[in-house]
């Protein structure tokens, strides 16, 4: 597959993760809980395995050894946005505090993707 396909791979896993999330966040029935937990586990590993295509491809960083910082950053809101869902569901009471914490972590993905930004010296 080209950079291209993993970039879309990527980009759609993300924009419907992020859905599914905000389904949990606007207060989806504990019956939808199955079918919304297992499209929010799937769409989180289209979203990996394009954005590790993509950096394969795109950027030639196939060593971990080698990422730069910013994309350890985006690692790690990916590992937020995939666990959010679940949290989410057991603790509804503070739905706003995971609102504003998700749009944080998707906010620092996107300065992250289009800025790499290069920390340290």
């Amino acid at each position: 597959m080209t950079w291209q396909h993993y970039a879309i791979l990527h980009v759609a896993g993300i924009l419907f993760l992020t859905g599914a999330i905000f389904a949990v966040f606007g207060g989806a029935s504990d019956a939808r809980r199955k079918f919304i937990m297992m499209a929010a586990g799937i769409l989180s590993l289209i979203a990996l395995v394009g954005g590790f295509g993509l950096a394969s491809k795109k950027l030639a960083m196939p060593n971990p050894m080698d990422w730069p910082v910013w994309l350890w950053v985006k690692v790690l809101c990916w590992f937020w946005l995939s666990a959010i869902a679940g949290i989410a569901f057991r603790r509804r009471e503070q739905t706003p505090r995971w609102i504003a914490m998700t749009a944080l972590v998707l906010l620092v993905a996107l300065v992250m993707a289009f800025l790499k930004p290069e920390f340290g010296g």
